[in-house]
């Protein structure tokens, strides 16, 4: 996901560090939209924040290189508004929006619509600024005219219920809607690092978003515990999970296989065969460390895969199966040194 360093720094920190309010974080995400970019998604430009409408304001109000415009609503978790009126909200600004014209957005943002938009046109590298004007600002006009207008709500951290509702809209509406969590983590004094992650996407991400919400919610709560040598790679039905210098023919990751979900650790057995035959030691190491399952499984098949999987089943917390998946990661310094011999 996108991340920027403001200045240069030392290590990352472990834990977040919280935003005083809602205004800093709103004035970071004005000040670097590419906080705000997804995978697929074209570069944002802020046109203004605090842009009015009748019942409000909306946070932040930028336009894609296309001239799509994106509404941004920015709380933080500890915000007590309701989690209905946050999307509400969003959703009143989002139907304002488009029931505007461009002048009309023009003129409420003080001119920086025009202004924004004369300056993406003669950006470096334009050949006819001119013409690039005439489209942005008719692609402008098209998509207010349809309603297609993003829409993303931003947090510090979200909370389930707030990711269910927010799935569910997304997924039975033609809306373009986003929610994202931005956490910063100091790196020095004054220096910090400031990392985004798609909770709920838009059409950019299909996978992540034809993935069950049970495996969408566990794979959010490792992301806050995983140590930052771990990656993750979501597709419809798992995410896998990399360990920072490992060859990606060995890695773990989360399985949805419809009545349970199960954590794993996958080894191609042909390329790495000490690493594969580590794993029923293994298994018997984890047996205790790693309850509430419903079975532990040791799988080798014809295409050159042994994996390891602990099953849990639909009433087991996702909370506690995220801590369980950090339980298993810690076994990365005796793998490590296994794939540091010869054959691996």
């Amino acid at each position: 996901m996108p991340a920027i360093r403001i200045s240069e720094g030392s290590e990352l920190a472990q834990q977040p560090e919280p935003f005083k309010n809602e205004y800093e974080l709103q004035e970071i995400l004005a000040e670097h939209p590419v906080l705000l970019v997804d995978r697929g998604d074209s570069a944002l430009v802020t046109i203004c924040r605090e842009l009015p409408f009748e019942n409000g304001f909306a946070d932040i109000v930028l336009v894609d290189s296309n001239g799509q415009p994106v509404l941004v609503e920015v709380k933080l978790a500890r915000n007590e508004e309701s989690r209905r009126e946050m999307i509400g909200r969003l959703c009143d600004n989002l139907s304002a929006m488009g029931g505007l014209s461009p002048d009309e957005v023009n003129e409420r943002s003080a001119g920086l619509l025009e202004e924004t938009l004369q300056s993406m046109a003669g950006a470096e590298g334009e050949e006819n600024p001119e013409a690039r004007l005439a489209l942005v600002k008719s692609n402008v006009a098209s998509y207010l005219r349809a309603g297609q207008v993003r829409g993303i709500i931003v947090l510090d951290a979200a909370p389930d219920d707030l990711i269910r509702e927010f799935s569910y809209l997304n997924e039975h509406s033609d809306l373009d809607l986003r929610l994202l969590v931005v956490e910063r983590y100091r790196l020095g004094r004054h220096e910090y690092f400031y990392h985004s992650r798609f909770l709920v996407s838009g059409e950019v991400d299909p996978e992540i978003k034809g993935q069950r919400l049970r495996l969408r919610l566990i794979a959010e709560k490792f992301s806050k515990m995983k140590p930052p040598i771990f990656s993750t790679h979501a597709t419809q039905e798992s995410v896998r999970v990399y360990r920072e210098g490992w060859p990606r023919t060995v890695h773990y990751g989360f399985t949805d296989w419809g009545d349970s979900i199960s954590i794993e650790i996958q080894v191609n057995h042909k390329e790495y065969p000490t690493t594969a035959g580590f794993l029923p030691r293994l298994r018997e190491h984890l047996a205790t460390a790693i309850p509430e399952t419903q079975r532990v499984e040791l799988v080798t098949d014809p295409s050159g895969w042994t994996r390891l999987l602990f099953f849990f089943g639909e009433e087991i917390d996702p909370y506690w199966i995220a801590q369980s998946m950090v339980r298993l990661c810690r076994t990365e310094k005796d793998i490590s040194t296994l794939l540091q011999e010869r054959n691996g």
